[in-house]
Parts: C-alpha cells; sequence; structure tokens
C-alpha cells in the first residue's frame, strides 16, 4: 500500500498566494472587459469631444463635401429601406426651398468595394452622418463601424458630424445616448407616433442638416450659462 503525504507534496503557502493571484487576475480581466464593453463608446466620445473642444471645432462645410448628409441605416431590413428612399430622401433632396444631397448605400455605393471603404468615403465627403436607428441595426456591427468612422473626424479633424434619428426607440440605456442628449440634444431627432406632427419633424430634421453641430453645442452651453447666472 502506497501512502501519500498532501502536507509534504503540498507547499500552503505558495498555493495560497497563487490563488489569490489568479483569483485577482481573473476578477481584473473579467472587470476590464466588462467595463470597456459597456463604456468604450461614452469614453471615446468624452476623449474625442474634450479634443475637439480643446484644439477648436473646425466647420463641416469642408471643400471637400460632396453631399449635405450621408444617410446610415439597415439596408436588410425591407421596411426601413423602403422609407429611407420614398420617404427621407423625398423630403431632403426633392422638397423644400433648397435641395440637400443625399449619400445612400443602396443608391450611390460602387458595387465591388469593400465596405470599410465605402464607409470611410462617405462620411468623409460629407458634412453630416445620418443614423436611422432602429432595435435591429443598433445591433449590427455596420453600425458600429459607421460610429467610429464618424468619431474619427471629430478626433482627426475637430467635426462633429453626427446626427441620430430614432426611427424605432433603441438603445434606451445608452450612455453614450444619455450624454449625447446633454452635449448636442438638438442632433438627436425622434420619428413622431403621429401624422400630424410629421411636418414639424421634416423641418427640424432639415434645419438640424444644415446648421453645424458646433452652433448646437454653443446655444446649449448658452443656455446653460446663461441659467446659471441667473439663478446666482
Amino acid at each position: 500500500m502506497i501512502l501519500f503525504d498532501f502536507d509534504q507534496c503540498v507547499n500552503d503557502t505558495l498555493a495560497l498566494l497563487i490563488s489569490i493571484l489568479t483569483s485577482t487576475f481573473i476578477i481584473v480581466t473579467t472587470s476590464m472587459a466588462t467595463v470597456a464593453h459597456i463604456f468604450y463608446w461614452d469614453a471615446s466620445y468624452v476623449l474625442h469631444y474634450l479634443k475637439a473642444k480643446w484644439k477648436g471645432y473646425g466647420s463641416s462645410a469642408s471643400p471637400g463635401s460632396v453631399y449635405d448628409v450621408f444617410v446610415t441605416y439597415d439596408t436588410k431590413d425591407p421596411w426601413v429601406s423602403e422609407w429611407v428612399l420614398e420617404k427621407l430622401r423625398v423630403k431632403l433632396e426633392d422638397e423644400g426651398d433648397k435641395a440637400l444631397p443625399l449619400c445612400l448605400e443602396e443608391r450611390d455605393w460602387p458595387p465591388g468595394t469593400p465596405l470599410i471603404d465605402n464607409l470611410t468615403h462617405s462620411i468623409r465627403c460629407s458634412r453630416k452622418t445620418l443614423f436611422v436607428l432602429t432595435q435591429a441595426y443598433a445591433k449590427t456591427g455596420v453600425f458600429r463601424l459607421a460610429m467610429y468612422l464618424a468619431h474619427q473626424r471629430l478626433l482627426d479633424e475637430n467635426l462633429d458630424v453626427i446626427l441620430v434619428l430614432m426611427l424605432e426607440p433603441a438603445l434606451q440605456h445608452s450612455h453614450f445616448l444619455r450624454l449625447r442628449r446633454r452635449l448636442c440634444g438638438e442632433s438627436i431627432v425622434e420619428w413622431p407616433r403621429t401624422a400630424a406632427a410629421e411636418p414639424w419633424f421634416w423641418q427640424n430634421l432639415r434645419n438640424v442638416v444644415r446648421v453645424d453641430n458646433q452652433t448646437m453645442y454653443t446655444s446649449t452651453y448658452s443656455q446653460y450659462f446663461t441659467g446659471s447666472q441667473e439663478r446666482e
């Protein structure tokens, strides 16, 4: 019969130390991954915004702008595609005092070009990037990639070009949208629930597209500053 003396085989102090280090590593790694997943866009947005504020905003009406708006949306959803092509396009390009040229994936993207190249070119060559959000589209990689590239313009050119159109209630618990509403609330518009409010919605959208986001930031901070002075 062979007997094992575990006390001689295992160093209790060493085993405890390894256990503590391993547990700590797993907890820290898991926590960092979770925080990065939840707050990545918020942290990215804040850093880009602060850098742009530090350097000063540029005007989005750059000489290289071919389109007024690049519209990114869920092209795999027939209802959304029809809404963009038959309603949004008509209201912005064909109606109103001044036509606002749009860049649309299904109409203007050359076939066979990689997605990243089309997205980059469309965002760089447009004054604004309009995200038509639905619950399904907000979960796609295309939306995240387009949002990242739009943030890159804020980082590289000090241009905030992001507009958000809430076609459906999406990202209701998003810290990014909450922060966006506070800093530049006019850049987020919601599709009205009643037909009677649609004329106002289209007029408001046209105004938001025409105006630089810098102006909307400025007005937001001016109102806040004035309110603070009045309270004092």
